[in-house]
């Protein structure tokens, strides 16, 4: 059996027609759309129960939080704030989490010398979230915020300096270098509990054409530049930080282009509800018929769908681990 505790407000649904949320740690935001009846029934302690629009009982700005499950053992996949209501039919909920709040946080401040970690905690401040313990602490000068939105600096931090920015479920922003977080391991078999692998391709290292673009930022700010890998294949640029010499940031491209010229499998796979897994996780895949191509990889993405049709979890693989 399906369950789910979905509070928006002050309102409980142990009912919906359709969730979709979705996570990623390329995107700063993770995003959720909740579909109810149009007409639900309020209980309130101590009162009778009376027919009301749901629209009503919700409005924008209302804390909201996704708990799903078979059966008993909810788990909480989604929280954050009603972002819009758009009036249809059913009446549908678009969520945010944190970067809701950030969208109207006005920053107007200019530092000589400064870092990630303190210029983030201006941002944050107020807004219930907080700095991951693990984000980079990069140095940064003369930087100069002109009566900008927390969000479009989070957008100059992922743009300017290649970093990873994205919220976890509890509210701590993790601001750093791709695949530096990894958190569980979350255990796949193909065939078995995998739904569906066919976007799930096999590459052999020789196969995939890589080019790097590296660049590093140092504690004062200064920037280096360096290029390996084969022309005419995909172009990937990847961020140092710390890195003083030329010969060193080439180097370091070149491990770089190693871990990313792998054997192993790209794409997505479509699971169950169960086993729970979120970016940041590492997808331990077995491939009993092949078992040469079984290994490690981190999760890059993942969308849920949960309602009338059943649950599904989709899980975007990203590099070998």
């Amino acid at each position: 059996m399906l369950s789910c505790h979905i509070t928006i407000g002050s309102a409980t649904f142990k009912a919906v027609n359709d969730v979709v949320i979705k996570r990623s740690t390329r995107t700063a935001n993770a995003t959720a759309t909740i579909k109810v009846p149009v007409t639900a029934v309020l209980k309130q302690t101590g009162k009778e129960a009376t027919k009301i629009e749901t629209a009503q009982a919700i409005n924008v700005g209302d804390e909201v939080t996704i708990k799903l499950a078979y059966g008993a053992n909810l788990k909480t996949e989604f929280r954050g704030f009603v972002k819009r209501k758009n009036y249809t039919v059913p009446l549908e909920i678009e969520c945010e989490d944190w970067y809701w709040k950030l969208r109207s946080v006005n920053i107007k401040k200019s530092y000589a010398k400064t870092t990630v970690k303190e210029l983030l905690n201006d941002v944050l401040s107020g807004t219930g979230a907080s700095v991951h313990s693990n984000s980079i602490d990069l140095g940064l000068k003369n930087t100069v915020i002109n009566n900008k939105t927390g969000a479009w600096v989070l957008e100059k931090l992922k743009s300017d300096y290649g970093l990873t920015v994205f919220f976890t479920l509890d509210g701590k922003l993790f601001v750093g270098k791709a695949y530096e977080v990894k958190n569980n391991t979350v255990k796949y078999k193909l065939r078995y509990n995998v739904i569906k692998d066919d976007d799930l391709k096999y590459y052999k290292a020789d196969d995939y054409k890589l080019k790097v673009e590296a660049k590093s930022y140092d504690r004062n700010g200064s920037k280096l530049e360096a290029s390996v890998g084969a022309d005419g294949g995909e172009a990937k640029t990847l961020w140092f930080y710390n890195v003083t010499d030329a010969a060193q940031l080439k180097k370091l491209a070149e491990q770089e282009l190693k871990r990313y010229s792998f054997d192993g499998y790209r794409g997505k796979i479509e699971t169950f509800l169960v086993p729970y897994a979120e970016p940041g996780m590492v997808a331990e895949l077995t491939d009993p018929l092949y078992n040469d191509r079984s290994g490690n990889y981190y999760i890059e993405s993942t969308e849920v769908t949960f309602g009338t049709n059943g649950a599904r979890r989709k899980v975007e693989l990203g590099i070998k681990v």
